[in-house]
């Protein structure tokens, strides 16, 4: 990957940070595809990992500065699963990354949006207020219900959008499947 292309990348993923913190939509937001899509074009692991995931904590931060609210979660128990979801994102874009095309975008977003519920809510389950068994973890997974269609409609969207824009940018040729 070309230095013009790594500035573009993440300036990219500076741009929709600061849109999650502008527009701040709960689960709606280009986070996971951050991830994902950092997984995917970055070559160089140091890259894919530090570059998306400094861009993530960067946005956690400022929206801990402007909300106590937000403050509170930072580095909660939540907050660790919800990394930790990034990190095996990221791990999923590094498998897709040979031979990138629009499906495999389109398929790493939908399995994105599934291991991000998994990870986070399962992070719920142990770190929050829920029966330490089985039935208290399928409670924790029917209260993220509610919010898995915005994080997998966003997953898509950003994911999606993301890889055109570098594409265009970058003046390479998308391939569809």
């Amino acid at each position: 990957m070309k230095k013009q292309d790594i500035l573009l990348l993440t300036g990219l993923m500076l741009v929709l940070i600061l849109v999650r913190v502008i527009f701040n939509i709960p689960n709606f937001n280009p986070i996971g595809a951050i991830a994902l899509m950092g997984g995917v074009l970055f070559r160089k692991n140091s890259l894919a990992f530090s570059i998306p995931l400094g861009a993530l904590f960067m946005g956690d931060l400022l929206l801990a500065f402007s909300s106590p609210a937000y403050a509170e979660y930072l580095f909660s128990q939540t907050f660790i699963f919800v990394y930790i979801s990034f990190i095996a994102i990221i791990l999923l874009g590094k498998q897709i990354s040979t031979q990138i095309t629009l499906t495999k975008v389109f398929g790493g977003s939908i399995a994105s949006a599934v291991l991000f519920f998994l990870i986070t809510n399962a992070g719920s389950w142990l770190s929050l207020n829920y029966e330490p068994n089985f039935n208290g973890l399928i409670l924790a997974y029917e209260a993220g219900i509610p919010f898995f269609r915005a994080s997998l409609l966003s997953q898509i969207i950003f994911s999606v959008g993301i890889f055109v824009v570098y594409n265009f940018a970058s003046r390479k040729k998308i391939i569809l499947a």
